[in-house]
């Protein structure tokens, strides 16, 4: 058994050209090999392996025949870890027998088992590798795979990278890609090959991905919860590309927002250990990304907002006529938006904050500035620092809505972003406290977030409808601009009681 640790990167055919002529990889021409690799997947027919996170495959390559066993392991930013069984057999055909009983599921290990696992699916590609020795003596295999995946009624292009580690350190997986991606575009892909090939097997619809809880355990360090919360807000990331791309559920803009924002919070939280400057750059590309999808998704609120204001209240023919020619050119603004949405997500920027993160995460960058007692309580476990954390960003919420009638609406925004971040707080530690108190007050604490949202959303469609180019004295814009005073007004008599009703609310922490 070994453990894969390979690198995926997406690449544009029209990109390959520039790097197969990058000078890294010119560098290394004379290591530099081209072969054929046909190989089959296999599982049953309601997908057993799938279920109990397995791939099994069998290659060729040219006239070898090799069947390889691999765990569904972890990705973060294109870094995936697998542990891998790997064997040379007589025939092209599956010989369960010989991989570990310890690496088979149980159902696996009977000799009936052979009969219900079949060819799903298989690849077809040419693979070219470069054996790239660095300075430092670290080796990695950077592989061009270029063919397609294919199933009896369907196939996709396979045209990507794979930087495996060989030797040496994961975080030099990262370097090579940063080095590559000066000249080259690239997205970074965090699916395998397996992954789309079942995808093409089940032709399951695209869906959006909420964040799931954060797997912690009151024996993990502070720094390794950090750690672990980046990643998971990482993959929330990732995981709506697809439906932001080529689906069309509004959501996944907003679980992309979310996810940023997660990720801001995140380091904001840990700010007291991890100083700013070690991120700096990073927080940067986080807030221009976050900028753009909000864009978006402003433009989504507003749209179901008109949406639902026309079915209620627009009753004469002179506003229905004006709503109607709002709808649309406010339409005509989301569809400019969502392009940039999607362009955002093949930019240098978003792909290289994925490099970067993925390689500030694996080399822990932000010890090189601490002193010793910072590092000590890095080491510490994480359960005093969410208790730490929790209070003072409760504290500090209790702060900022003190004389909470009195708020404008810029500070009612403020207060909202601290609220935010008692909730991702909340959301990140909750496996290290009694979830059922945990739960109550995470949902309080939403439903004050969440009042004040509506607040911050009419507020924003005033403005919104002040870029749109429509006349200023018509009777939709006047309509509307009421429309949204009476709400904030309606909102703002809700806040008050929720308000009281979170301060009385005891802590759980």
């Amino acid at each position: 058994m070994s453990t894969e640790i390979e690198l995926k990167l997406a690449i544009e055919p029209k990109n390959i050209s520039k790097l197969t002529q990058h000078p890294l990889l010119q560098a290394f021409n004379y290591s530099k090999i081209s072969q054929h690799l046909y190989s089959t997947y296999f599982d049953t027919l309601d997908y057993k392996l799938l279920k109990d996170k397995i791939g099994i495959r069998v290659r060729s390559i040219g006239e070898k025949q090799v069947q390889t066993l691999k765990t569904a392991g972890s990705g973060l930013g294109g870094l995936h870890r697998r542990k891998e069984w790997e064997m040379e057999i007589t025939a092209n055909k599956l010989e369960l027998d010989l991989f570990p009983n310890s690496a088979l599921p149980k159902w696996c290990q009977k000799k009936s088992a052979l009969k219900q696992i079949n060819p799903i699916f298989i690849t077809d590609f040419m693979r070219t590798t470069w054996d790239v020795v660095l300075d430092d003596d670290s080796r990695i295999e950077v592989a061009l795979d270029q063919g397609k995946i294919k199933t009896d009624s369907a196939e996709v292009i396979i045209s990507e990278v794979e930087l495996e580690l060989k030797k040496g350190k994961p975080e030099v997986l990262y370097e090579v890609a940063r080095t590559l991606y000066k000249k080259v575009s690239f997205q970074v892909e965090n699916k395998s090959k397996a992954a789309r090939g079942y995808a093409l097997c089940q032709s399951t619809p695209i869906d959006f991905q909420k964040a799931t809880k954060v797997n912690l355990n009151k024996e993990m360090t502070t720094e390794q919860t950090f750690i672990n919360i980046i990643q998971h807000s990482i993959n929330h990331l990732q995981a709506n590309e697809d439906m932001v791309l080529y689906g069309k559920d509004i959501e996944g803009v907003h679980q992309m927002r979310v996810a940023l924002r997660r990720l801001r919070s995140c380091l904001s939280l840990y700010s007291p250990l991890i100083p700013e400057k070690s991120y700096i750059k990073i927080e940067k590309k986080i807030k221009h990304l976050i900028k753009i999808l909000g864009v978006a998704r402003d433009l989504d609120v507003l749209i179901f907002n008109l949406k639902e204001i026309f079915l209620q209240s627009v009753t004469t023919p002179l506003l229905e006529a004006e709503m109607e020619n709002l709808q649309l050119q406010v339409s005509i603004l989301k569809e400019q938006a969502y392009k940039d949405v999607r362009k955002m997500l093949h930019s240098r920027c978003y792909n290289g904050l994925l490099l970067q993160l993925g390689q500030w995460i694996t080399q822990r960058y932000w010890r090189k500035n601490l002193n010793s007692k910072q590092l000590h309580q890095l080491e510490q476990p994480i359960s005093s620092f969410a208790n730490k954390i929790l209070k003072s960003q409760f504290n500090t919420v209790q702060q900022q809505g003190e004389e909470l009638i009195q708020l404008n609406i810029k500070q009612l925004h403020e207060l909202r972003i601290t609220i935010k971040k008692l909730n991702y707080g909340i959301r990140f530690f909750f496996e290290l406290f009694p979830h059922k108190k945990a739960q109550l007050f995470y949902n309080q604490v939403s439903e004050l977030q969440d009042i004040i949202g509506n607040i911050n959303d009419s507020y924003k469609a005033s403005k919104l409808l002040n870029n749109i180019n429509m006349e200023k004295n018509t009777a939709i814009r006047h309509f509307l601009y009421g429309w949204n005073a009476h709400q904030q007004m309606i909102q703002r008599i809700k806040l008050d009681k929720t308000w009281q009703d979170f301060l009385d609310r005891s802590n759980f922490w």
